[in-house]
């Protein structure tokens, strides 16, 4: 009995030293990111930060974290973010954020809140390197306020990302969002459809210029190709199904996607609410789909390539202007 006593106390010794030895080890880490992150250009700080959950646990808090690379124009701030782990598995961590955070892109500056979960897991390949393997992201009760006032809410969010090994740099993707509302003041435009979209559904592979690891931040992965296996968007009775293959330079589309719209005559209306086309021209535009919905079939469907190319993006012969690019660099 006598023995068994001293080999749990040097157990719990040797734990409980473990334990306090990664603790300086996070609080390490967590200062060289920022000043690391500060002196390659980028904006890192926080008002503070403190480790916690002996003996199992590595439960980082930072609190008022601000993170931005001004040449993506991206900025994104919270007034917290807690880093879990256990502490006999510190390669698989977990993100609590606040029911409250701030993203900024070079097109808008976003305030996403939800109802208090949103969670995401991180898991990385364990090695010098520390590479990306999977994640996956949790939500409920979310909403995206655009500066200008528009707002988009969802009932659930549901994201995954898994290493490929099958190609370099890549990871699958997957996501799924349910119970989507629209800003009121575009589901007031369009009368013939719910003001909430059933769900959106992705499946897809994403290839980057660079590994997804620990050297991020001097090497900067950009998306360099796109494959959309299948993508639904199901609202009421406009169902598209959308597939192909787009590559990336500088953040700009080039490639083909090929769309099927059914109930397609719901689309004119949503290009109109969305500014894609000009009221004015909408009676052409639904001409011009009628003719080709009646080529492709019964005229109930409508197939269609959606192409990008030179920084234009074209749904079958009609031109929507310019393409959407995800990050500009100067």
């Amino acid at each position: 009995m006598r023995v068994l006593i001293w080999v749990s106390v040097v157990l719990v010794a040797l734990w409980s030293g473990y334990w306090f030895v990664g603790q300086r080890a996070v609080d390490r880490a967590t200062e060289g990111f920022f000043q690391s992150a500060s002196r390659q250009g980028l904006v890192a700080e926080k008002a503070g930060h403190r480790v916690a959950g002996f003996p199992n646990r590595f439960d980082l808090t930072i609190d008022a974290p601000h993170l931005a690379d001004p040449v993506k124009g991206l900025d994104w701030s919270a007034p917290f973010v807690q880093i879990l782990s256990l502490s006999y598995k510190p390669w698989h961590v977990i993100l609590a954020f606040p029911p409250e955070q701030v993203l900024t892109t070079p097109r808008d500056r976003l305030t996403i809140a939800s109802d208090g979960k949103l969670q995401a897991s991180l898991v990385v390949t364990p090695g010098p390197d520390l590479a990306l393997d999977r994640t996956t992201l949790v939500g409920t009760g979310l909403a995206v306020t655009a500066e200008d006032g528009a707002r988009l809410t969802a009932e659930e969010l549901r994201f995954a990302t898994r290493l490929d090994p099958t190609r370099t740099n890549s990871h699958e993707i997957g996501l799924e969002v349910t119970g989507i509302a629209p800003d009121p003041g575009l589901t007031a435009a369009l009368p013939d459809l719910p003001p909430a979209i059933d769900r959106i559904r992705l499946d897809a592979f994403a290839g980057f210029s660079a590994p997804i690891d620990r050297h991020a931040r001097q090497t900067r992965p950009d998306l360099t190709a796109f494959t959309l296996r299948e993508a639904v968007l199901a609202w009421g009775a406009l169902t598209v199904f959308v597939k192909g293959d787009l590559v990336f330079d500088r953040g700009v589309p080039d490639g083909r996607l090929d769309v099927r719209i059914e109930g397609w005559r719901h689309l004119v209306g949503l290009m109109t609410a969305t500014g894609l086309i000009k009221p004015e021209v909408a009676p052409t535009v639904e001409r011009m789909l009628e003719t080709l919905a009646a080529q492709s079939g019964d005229g109930t469907a409508l197939n269609l390539p959606l192409a990008f190319n030179a920084g234009q993006m074209r749904l079958g012969p009609l031109p929507l202007g310019p393409a959407p690019w995800l990050v500009q660099r100067q």
